[in-house]
């Protein structure tokens, strides 16, 4: 079976259904897609909350990073995984005030 090349009826790009794609979606019975993958994929996103992704700079250290929260509009400090996972154990109680031991007698 050949690859059948479709027109995005959302951005007019053309693109590819291949061979595989073809034979997954009839097994499945479902049709020919009408969007291109970039479309599709955008659609997808969309359904899970529309998340976006912007570049910042750690507070701490100031590495770059990206983040799914607007540097211009964060009210906590924005920070990389290693000093959020730093932050998090300075301020976790179970860490710094363990519950005592009372299995030992007083």
């Amino acid at each position: 079976m050949a690859a059948i090349t479709q027109t995005c009826a959302k951005c007019t790009k053309q693109f590819l259904v291949i061979d595989q794609e073809q034979q997954f979606l009839r097994e499945k019975n479902l049709p020919t897609p009408s969007q291109c993958p970039e479309c599709r994929q955008a659609r997808r996103l969309e359904l899970r909350g529309g998340r976006k992704l912007y570049r910042a700079k750690c507070s701490k250290c100031g590495k770059d990073i990206v983040t799914s929260y607007d540097p211009q509009t964060a009210t906590s400090p924005i920070l990389c995984r290693e000093d959020y996972d730093k932050w998090n154990v300075e301020g976790d109680l179970m860490v710094n005030e363990p519950l005592p031991d009372t299995n030992t007698p007083q």
